[in-house]
């Protein structure tokens, strides 16, 4: 599909695609708000979302009264969009000093793309875990309830596609957007005005601090938040390392076997989810095996828990994903990265989109 479309001026971006729904994919895997900021460089787009809830106090101290101000939530989703993903990517740097960054209507930008219904996400994207089944509407959720939509597969007859071409001349200009509904069919012109981005915190992740660092099948994980309790709160996240004590035998385990499976567990670490219902209590176990994690260091003992609600956005990213990289540093402060599918033709250590999430761990009292 060839898209035409002339401008006069020079561009600071031109982006084209035969195909959003890789580009839709990832965006709607941060809407944990309805605008983002995006920033535009060589590499391509790096779109942020980011939720904080603070509380602010005040102190006297030596007759000066101090304003002091305590995070209470803090949550960040992150899309890492490379340019392989797209058929022409052309970045120029503004002839002013300001950065190519601006923020944008991430609802807007969504119903743009898909605006010939192509690049909804698949009924196999809607399934959440419970405690994502709420009032609560994400960016570009509307986009689900289209009716016969799919992300990556034909719809019974020959599979249709959208084609786009985006162009931004810089700040005061508008993003503009072609869109061509497959390769001979009809073309749209969409304009989102860009607005001055807010101040991102975007708290950097501390490697050297790290106490918990794993990778897994994308699958594993979200499966396992389908079977957490539905009136669940928080999630607990546990981690035992290496080389821990052998566990007392249990007389009323069932068999032989549940006694071996727990020596086992203990000689070569595990991870484990665990969340408290209005039935009890649940807890699913992934023991560092090779059919399970592709890579596990646990430096010592960790138990964290985080607003299970911060986990329903992670469970929508989940979806068409392959990989899940999982790192906690010891004050509990979470990172996961979520691989979407390497695509045909990109070159080996290289992406097709890697989405990332940080927040803060609960306190104890909380």
């Amino acid at each position: 599909m060839q898209l035409i479309f002339k401008f006069a001026r020079a561009q600071v971006l031109i982006a084209e695609t035969n195909d959003v729904r890789a580009f839709a994919r990832l965006l709607r895997g941060i809407g944990l708000k309805h605008n983002a900021v995006m920033t535009i460089s060589e590499a391509g787009f790096e779109v942020t979302v980011e939720e904080i809830r603070t509380l602010c106090g005040e102190d006297l101290e030596d007759s000066i009264l101090l304003t002091s101000t305590k995070i209470l939530s803090y949550d960040v989703a992150i899309a890492w969009i490379p340019t392989n993903l797209f058929t022409t990517f052309e970045f120029h740097k503004s002839a002013s000093s300001e950065p190519a960054c601006f923020e944008i209507s991430l609802d807007a930008l969504l119903q743009c793309l898909n605006i010939f219904g192509n690049a909804a996400p698949s009924s196999g994207g809607n399934i959440l875990p419970p405690m994502a089944r709420s009032k609560r509407r994400w960016a570009g959720e509307d986009d689900d309830s289209v009716v016969g939509s799919t992300d990556d597969r034909p719809r019974g007859g020959k599979e249709k596609r959208t084609g786009m071409r985006m162009v931004w001349s810089g700040p005061g200009h508008p993003l503009s957007m072609l869109l061509q509904d497959d390769a001979k069919g009809p073309m749209t012109k969409c304009e989102l005005t860009p607005l001055e981005p807010e101040e991102l915190m975007n708290q950097e992740f501390n490697s050297d601090d790290c106490v918990l660092y794993f990778i897994m099948k994308s699958e594993w994980f979200r499966d396992a938040l389908l079977d957490l309790p539905p009136s669940c709160t928080r999630i607990t996240l546990i981690a035992t390392p290496r080389d821990q004590p052998k566990p007392a035998e249990m007389p009323d385990a069932t068999g032989s076997s549940s006694n071996a499976r727990r020596t086992h567990r203990a000689a070569v670490g595990q991870f484990s989810l665990q969340a408290v219902g209005d039935f009890g209590q649940t807890e699913l176990d992934y023991p560092n095996d090779k059919e399970v994690m592709d890579k596990f260091d646990c430096v010592k003992e960790v138990s964290f828990s985080y607003h299970s609600s911060h986990f329903a956005l992670l469970s929508r990213a989940l979806t068409q994903s392959i990989k899940i990289c999982v790192q906690v540093e010891s004050t509990g402060f979470l990172c996961v990265q979520v691989m979407m599918p390497v695509a045909e033709g990109v070159p080996v250590g290289e992406h097709s989109g890697i989405l990332e999430f940080k927040m803060h761990a609960l306190e104890d009292e909380e």
